[in-house]
């Protein structure tokens, strides 16, 4: 069990730095750079009943948005750019 919450979190680190250096790349557009830090507007967002009403699934339901965030972002990137930044 405790190895893999260490393989979660070792994966979500590379998935941050992947994503800090893509958005640092300026052969990606902008709107692309934009879709990372689409779920702070639903986790900051005044309509976000679920972390209220269920306070443990609201965390669970805001990291699950980044994760999918990052994925999208990820997707949408140039093959070749991604490629490059992965090596």
């Amino acid at each position: 069990m405790f190895r893999t919450w260490i393989t979660v979190l070792w994966s979500i680190r590379r998935r941050l730095r992947l994503t800090w250096t893509l958005l640092n790349d300026n052969r990606i557009p902008l709107w692309q750079k934009a879709i990372p830090f689409l779920p702070l507007v639903y986790i900051l967002s005044p309509f976000n009943l679920l972390t209220f009403t269920i306070p443990l699934l609201g965390q669970i339901d805001d990291v699950v948005l980044i994760i999918l965030a990052l994925d999208v972002f990820e997707r949408t990137v140039d093959k070749d750019i991604l490629k490059e930044h992965r090596a």
